[in-house]
């Protein structure tokens, strides 16, 4: 694990351009601190620095092979490198050493840019080649590992991460697109490939981007897509997904350092340690809780961790570790993302790289296996959306008239509307009344749903079920947008590495067989995850539904966290885009308990703190 910057000119490379890459890299050392390296051609500049987890002794960045052609500077691990090493070996190619890098190398100098579809893992990279002085830059299939990029006039620079373009001699200081951020209030983040700055993008997942005589192409190699057979039955599907998770679990814990992992009271770290625990006793696990009642896992996570016999190290937080925290989290996740857990994410990684450098990671599996409860409205929702459109019509304009809170109208609402209009990722935000108010750039000719309707019509062209897409929609926008960031940047900023098991090509060939009453059933969700993985856990843990760090913000902002919000919301550094008088009606409104308004103060909250070290900065 590592992080890396680099710059592509289409004239000749500068000074300026070296002592860019060179502080861009520095600006990211969190990422690896253990060694770092350069290298420099006619075009290309490429700075690493590196997290040694694999092949201690060897593995440097950037790498050249012995020819002198290709150099590469990647992030990330290649689960089934030995494999392909192997393969190679037996078609007669030789190796000096024992790292992934001289493996991609090989591979791609045999095959090209196709090389990228036999590489299994997370992973970002550029390779150049010095005689044809083409760059390739790669992403992982499911955007585990983040790749920026910038391109101008005079040629393209990417980096890990977006802060680095802090340091960047050529770059005039970040703005904000205001179209992003008003899609920002929606979302809670910015929908990839886009960022808040709007100039700087993400390479898209399971892509590649190819540079060649001035002219950039991106190319998507990997698309996940669902295909329940119900030609297979329940028990064979139990199988191939047991095979699944267990084969991955092993290639993720390929390491030559300590290795531990992240456990909630909930089914997928539980599986995921479980898993880990028979192949490595002894393992460790690590959870968070604050000190507020319902807002703590410890107790949950103990049992299971009990049940598994393992060591469990336990981070009891305060109100004062999040507010120290808070800033620090929003740095380094580079772009505001307003998931209430990130703090919690922060610290549980802080402790973890006390002990290991390497942690595993349950993210990916409610994406895959259904298990957001809201994705339970597709079943209870379904009688009503199959009534004629006039009678929907009515039954809508009458829910209007029943108060908030009143039991049915949410059922209605999701019955009558359709789904591309009322579901935009596993979060929703500010409504668009509500934007108006807040918003002080608002335009009214954009709409969230300008955002997810590729995705949609994606789903369509599929013939998705109501469910399907759901999972279809949080796989494009929540998944790598939220989750992803956070996962990866706040490991990252404590220099260890979170490897995600579920997010692998054969555990997702295993669930986009299965079919939509094999992941809900009985009011549960992750049904068959849950069935398959029984005899490894605890019967509370089987059945406990999901908390997903949990974080007592909502509770704190009516009385601790109140003057600590006002305060940030009044010193407003981004005054052009938020109302702080709005904002303030907000806060006072969620502390005297006329509505949860908890969510909406958080993501004013994180971006102005965004805003006051990025742009303002």
């Amino acid at each position: 694990m590592c992080g890396f910057a680099g710059i592509y000119k289409y004239t000749v490379l500068t000074e300026e351009d070296i002592k860019s890459v060179t502080d861009m890299s520095y600006a990211i050392r969190h990422r690896g601190p253990d060694d770092d390296g350069m290298f420099t051609a006619d075009k290309v500049a490429f700075g690493f620095r590196r997290l040694s987890i694999i092949d201690l002794a060897g593995g440097a960045q950037p790498y050249t092979e012995k020819q002198g052609r290709y150099t590469v500077v990647y992030n990330g691990e290649i689960y089934n490198y030995l494999e392909l090493k192997d393969e190679l070996i037996k078609s007669g190619e030789v190796f000096d050493g024992n790292s992934e890098v001289e493996v991609i190398l090989r591979l791609y100098s045999l095959y090209g840019a196709e090389f990228i579809n036999k590489l299994r893992g997370m992973f970002a990279f550029l390779i150049y080649d010095n005689e044809e002085k083409t760059l390739m830059a790669g992403r992982d299939p499911f955007g585990i590992k983040p790749l920026y990029y910038r391109a101008y006039e005079e040629g393209v620079t990417f980096s890990s991460e977006l802060k680095a373009y802090l340091y960047e001699k050529g770059y005039k200081g970040f703005t904000v697109d205001k179209t992003m951020a008003q899609h920002y209030l929606t979302f809670q983040y910015v929908t990839e490939p886009d960022t808040i700055s709007g100039d700087i993008k993400i390479l898209p997942k399971g892509s590649y981007m190819l540079i060649k005589d001035g002219k950039t192409e991106i190319n998507t190699y990997y698309r996940p897509v669902f295909k329940p057979n119900m030609n297979v039955g329940y028990k064979a599907k139990q199988v191939k997904l047991r095979d699944a998770v267990e084969n991955s679990v092993a290639h993720h814990m390929l390491s030559d350092v300590p290795l531990g992992s992240f456990l909630s009271s909930g089914i997928d770290s539980a599986v995921i340690t479980a898993v880990a625990a028979k192949l490595q006793p002894g393992i460790k696990a690590f959870t968070v809780g604050f000190d507020v009642g319902a807002y703590n896992e410890i107790a949950d996570a103990s049992e299971i961790s009990s049940h598994l016999d393992i060591d469990h190290v336990k981070l009891q937080c305060t109100l004062k570790d999040f507010t120290d925290n808070f800033r620090k989290t929003i740095y380094h996740l580079d772009g505001p993302v307003a998931d209430p857990s990130v703090i919690a994410i922060y610290l549980i990684s802080r402790e973890a790289a006390k002990h290991v450098k390497v942690i595993l990671s349950g993210e990916g599996s409610d994406e895959l296996f259904a298990g957001y409860r809201i994705y339970d409205t597709s079943r209870s929702s379904a009688s009503i959306r199959k009534l004629p459109r006039f009678v929907k019509s009515a039954l809508y304009g009458m829910s209007k008239l029943l108060p908030e809170g009143f039991k049915g109208k949410n059922l209605i609402y999701r019955g009558c509307v359709p789904l591309e209009e009322r579901f935009v990722g596993n979060s929703f935000v500010f409504k668009e009344k509500e934007k108006k108010k807040l918003y002080l750039p608002y335009d009214k000719n954009v709409h969230y749903t300008q955002r997810t309707a590729h995705i949609y019509k994606e789903a369509d062209a599929l013939g998705y079920s109501e469910l399907l897409k759901m999972q279809h929609c949080d796989l494009n926008t929540w998944l790598p947008s939220d989750i992803l960031v956070k996962g990866d940047r706040l490991s990252m900023a404590n220099s260890l590495e979170a490897r995600v098991p579920f997010l692998d090509k054969e555990v997702f060939a295993a669930a986009a067989e299965l079919c939509d009453g094999e992941k809900l059933r009985n009011g549960t969700t992750k049904f068959i995850l849950r069935d398959t993985f029984r005899d490894l856990l605890n019967e509370e843990t089987v059945v406990r539904p999901k908390l997903g760090y949990p974080v007592p913000v909502r509770v704190w902002l009516k009385d601790e966290l109140y003057n600590w919000a006002a305060d940030i919301i009044k010193e407003n550094p981004a005054e052009e885009y938020v109302n702080a008088e709005e904002a303030l009606k907000l806060l006072e409104k969620h502390r005297k308990g006329q509505g949860d308004w908890y969510h909406h103060i958080w993501a004013i909250l994180c971006f102005n703190t965004w805003y006051k070290q990025f742009v303002e900065r």
